[in-house]
């Protein structure tokens, strides 16, 4: 009795050749994405506020600045045809030297060079966040540390360290923060809408991070929600962990699911493994219902950067120990620069900063990109200290897109 075909020599080996094939065509390098626009924001930029950075002295930058920084780019969402709303971070990077920071979203208006534009940012305006209602239930900092009650409730650099958002269906604004972690929700004009969701862990209990007030932590400091997105009918936020939670294999993040009316989380539809345990994700952008792209990147920057790119993963397509199919679409320090948009006199581009922060789907065919600066800290193109760069990329391969993610003009 003849064997059938997949049993026989031949055909398993050329079964074993078509898992070679598809194995390689998934790991292999796509080729290089182009530059198509270039903006930049300067990095001694300042907005009205109190004022900032009192603990602060790098690279010839010495605090109190005159009103508040704007930089640590987290985040981007759509705001209209022509402008970004751009989610700050917690401010200078911990707890002790950023009460005096204020976390906002910032609606920024790229002039991209190479769409007609001269290569500035306009901002336009903010969101500042507060909590006049008292949602939240541990004493502000700048409360405690003033010894009184603060009327206007400003949240800081301090209270919470803000990294992702998505905007609702209602319009209002869900923010991932790592300090807690937890899932903050806050109206159009920055008002706190309900207490921080705290997040619950697999085996009982809360994934909560050594800044949580509970300080019961389980998780590695600043390594909270640091990518957040949403199905494309805004019914499911996911949200994914910079960092592996205690008891789970080293370098898989959890990507958690949570109702996007009431911010209830809903378990975990697998884990981001990264491709190096040193390495650290930035964003996460919604493609179509299953597909969703996501900056990782090691912590390097300028010529010693090594590993700075965008994966196309899908929830849907999983190994046996729930690790997400991932794909290469971007190697970001390889990028084609035909027209030199960002005038280096280099037809090659590289983006060497080290924290990529920001990943938006435009269209099918183009992402726009734009770094965390880290004021006044990094130094990825010397000798300035870094800018904010806001950048559009064009694919080599157009994405899967569904008709309702994308540029309003799109």
């Amino acid at each position: 009795m003849n064997k059938p075909f997949y049993q026989s020599w031949f055909g398993r080996l050329a079964i074993g050749l078509l898992s070679f094939f598809f194995a390689f065509k998934l790991s292999a390098a796509p080729s290089p994405a182009t530059l198509i626009g270039f903006a930049s924001l300067a990095a001694d930029s300042y907005a009205p506020g109190s004022d900032a950075g009192a603990k602060i002295s790098a690279n010839g930058r010495t605090g109190p600045f005159k009103g508040q920084p704007v930089q640590g780019f987290s985040a981007v969402q759509f705001a209209d045809r022509a402008s970004f709303w751009f989610l700050t971070d917690n401010g200078f990077g911990s707890k002790d030297n950023s009460a005096d920071f204020f976390p906002r979203l910032y609606r920024a208006a790229p002039s991209f060079r190479g769409q007609g534009g001269d290569g500035t940012v306009k901002i336009i305006s903010l969101v500042q966040f507060s909590d006049p209602d008292r949602k939240i239930p541990f004493r502000l900092t700048r409360s405690a540390a003033s010894g009184t009650r603060e009327r206007d409730r400003t949240l800081t650099g301090a209270d919470f360290d803000p990294e992702s958002f998505v905007i609702a269906k209602d319009r209002s604004f869900w923010i991932g923060d790592e300090f807690g972690p937890y899932l903050l929700h806050f109206d159009r004009d920055g008002k706190l809408l309900q207490t921080p969701i705290e997040l619950p862990n697999l085996q009982g209990g809360f994934v909560r991070s050594p800044q949580n007030p509970n300080n019961k932590a389980n998780l590695a400091s600043s390594r909270g929600f640091e990518s957040m997105a949403t199905n494309p009918d805004r019914t499911i936020f996911y949200l994914m962990l910079e960092g592996t939670v205690k008891g789970d294999p080293e370098g898989f993040l959890r990507i958690y699911k949570a109702n996007a009316t009431t911010g209830e989380f809903q378990g975990i539809v697998g884990y981001y493994k990264l491709e190096d345990p040193n390495n650290a994700t930035g964003d996460m952008s919604v493609i179509n219902e299953n597909e969703y792209l996501v900056i990782e990147r090691d912590n390097k920057q300028g010529d010693e950067a090594r590993f700075k790119k965008i994966y196309k993963i899908n929830l849907t397509k999983q190994a046996q120990d729930r690790t997400i199919e991932k794909q290469e679409i971007v190697d970001l320090l390889n990028i084609q620069d035909p027209s030199d948009l960002n005038r280096d006199e280099k037809s090659q581009f590289r983006f060497p900063f080290q924290t990529i922060e920001d990943v938006l789907v435009i269209n099918a065919n183009t992402l726009l990109v734009a770094n965390d600066n880290n004021y006044p800290f990094s130094i990825a193109r010397p000798p300035g200290i870094d800018n904010t760069e806001i950048i559009l990329l064009k694919l080599p391969r157009s994405l899967n897109l569904d008709s309702r993610i994308g540029s309003p003009n799109r």
